[in-house]
């Protein structure tokens, strides 16, 4: 019986330090592709930098779109066991674009000591986190009430139980409404930002 203790002990320190050494990994990669990002800006107008932000929104648009359509196709099949790879390939396309337009903020502040973007940017961010928050709260909350359809729920899966996750996943939606409006307005912030930039060159 010791022995057991001490092979799973021994097991698990070797997944705790191959976890250590991926996360390792995984922060070079993204230092790296920062400098890399960081060095290809510094060439670029104040104007053509606004424009790479807009095409990080544009990515961002279209990885919400596979987000959400990955899940339906999930809440449709059942397969529940499949998300968790979805949900790994939409945060490295997020993480990259994240990367990309922190890189062009420094770049407005740093470079062309554009202070005033570089706080509509940090919005415009901060925003973007919170909807990314969101929008995987309300994937749990679907994927919760799923599983209570399913009769898979650890506590039972009852009406009321149902009726809770439905009302939670309506005020997430509330929530994601309003902070798309705070997204919006940042991002037209931006554009008469750009529409300035463009007359004045």
């Amino acid at each position: 019986f010791k022995c057991e203790c001490l092979s799973e002990n021994s097991l698990q320190l070797v997944a705790d330090v191959k976890d250590n050494e991926q996360h390792e990994a995984m922060k070079q990669e993204r230092l790296k592709r920062g400098k890399e990002i960081q060095s290809a800006l510094q060439s670029l107008s104040v104007s053509e930098l606004l424009g790479a932000i807009f095409a990080g929104q544009e990515e961002r648009v279209a990885t919400y779109k596979i987000f959400d359509q990955g899940l339906s196709t999930i809440l449709l099949s059942g397969n529940i066991t499949s998300y968790p790879s979805l949900c790994a390939k939409v945060t490295a396309t997020f993480s990259v674009v994240s990367d990309t337009i922190n890189a062009v903020k420094s770049s407005l502040v740093e470079r062309h000591k554009r202070h005033d973007i570089g706080e509509i940017v940090s919005r415009l961010q901060k925003y973007e986190g919170e909807k990314l928050n969101l929008t995987a709260a309300i994937h749990l909350e679907k994927l919760r009430l799923k599983n209570a359809d399913l009769g898979l729920s650890f506590n039972g899966s009852d009406e009321r139980s149902a009726q809770l996750l439905e009302k939670g996943i309506k005020n997430l939606e509330r929530n994601i409404s309003t902070n798309l409006e705070l997204i919006n307005e940042v991002l037209e912030e931006l554009r008469c930002t750009a529409a300035d930039e463009t007359h004045e060159s």
